[in-house]
């Protein structure tokens, strides 16, 4: 199987591919928010997503693809970071903002997932990586504000700029313990499952909000919004990105997920009619740029550092679709 995977150029695109996707999600979430509920919106979409990935799951590592037990209070938590409170906040900020504005605010996730692991995983965090954080944080504030932070004072900000920026925070949450988890999981399998949590978790909340004559009586428009936040934004972008961090590398493939918020824009301008301003301009410039300064690989590891073999913990096999070159991290599901 793994032979058969795309070399080269197929796998370059499946990575532009992915992000691409992810971008159209701010789109498509704007449709589906005005028909229902956020809560009875992300539910659905991850119940869906659950579905697909699962499949794709067993396929790829069949019975090795269950978890322990005692893995479920660490895939517990993932999917209550990673999907229940990034996607309430994403359904309820993409409610109350501009899509344009939410996805350059959830850009700046690794910046503060590079934080979080110095306080909590005791990872490098120097100079460059607090100056890249600060870019970050100007950046953020710079698209909160619209450009004019004397609205600091007053408190008359951006309510669903904040919700993203909660967004980015659950997603670093979810980021530090994906480290953990990723001992032991591929990144495939952690992601399913996390995701399979997540959307029970999801559920739980939004009984109130489920309305069947809603449900049922989606619009044409929102009822195909849901399906490509479920089926494309989720499962497909998800299979393209596995599969070209695979071919690749994941040094290589790093670079495109900064696609995402980009295409979110142009989705947003194209589709929604939604204008770029100066601020979103250097808001983006300060975000990227302390993205770049946080992750930039230095070009000798830290004092003390010591590679950690390759390979997963007994028990848990290796998928037989990941090589020596793939991803140990969660993937992003936005």
């Amino acid at each position: 199987m793994h032979s058969a995977l795309p070399r080269g150029n197929a796998a370059y695109l499946m990575l532009f591919l992915a992000p691409l996707l992810w971008g159209g999600a701010f789109v498509a979430a704007k449709y589906v928010v005005l028909e229902l509920h956020p809560l009875a919106a992300a539910s659905l979409r991850f119940l869906i997503s659950f579905l697909v990935l699962f499949l794709v799951l067993l396929f790829w590592e069949g019975r090795a693809a269950f978890p322990r037990i005692r893995d479920l209070p660490l895939l517990a938590f993932l999917g209550l970071t990673g999907v229940f409170a990034y996607n309430a906040l994403f359904f309820y900020g993409i409610g109350a903002t501009a899509a344009t504005d939410g996805a350059l605010v959830v850009a700046s996730s690794p910046v503060l997932t590079a934080a979080l692991s110095a306080l909590f995983l005791g990872e490098r965090f120097g100079g460059r990586q607090l100056t890249g954080f600060l870019l970050s944080l100007l950046g953020m504030l710079t698209i909160i504000t619209k450009g004019h932070p004397e609205v600091l004072l007053t408190w008359e900000i951006d309510k669903g700029g904040l919700l993203f920026l909660g967004c980015a925070l659950s997603w670093a949450c979810y980021s530090v313990a994906g480290k953990k988890a990723m001992t032991g999981f591929t990144p495939l399998a952690a992601t399913t499952w996390a995701t399979g949590l997540g959307a029970v978790f999801l559920t739980v909340a939004a009984v109130p909000y489920y309305v069947l004559p809603a449900v049922t009586g989606l619009s044409s428009m929102a009822f195909w919004s849901l399906m490509f936040l479920a089926v494309c934004a989720s499962g497909i972008a998800f299979v393209f990105w596995f599969v070209g961090v695979d071919r690749v590398g994941a040094g290589r493939a790093g670079v495109f997920v900064n696609v995402a918020p980009l295409s979110a824009a142009v989705w947003a301008a194209l589709i929604l009619g939604e204008q770029l301003a100066l601020f979103h301009l250097v808001g983006a410039i300060l975000i990227f740029g302390g993205v770049y300064l946080v992750t930039r690989s230095s070009r000798h590891p830290p004092p003390g550092y010591r590679a950690r073999p390759r390979g997963s913990r007994a028990g848990f096999p290796r998928s037989r679709f990941l090589s020596s070159t793939s991803t140990a991290v969660p993937i992003k599901q936005v």
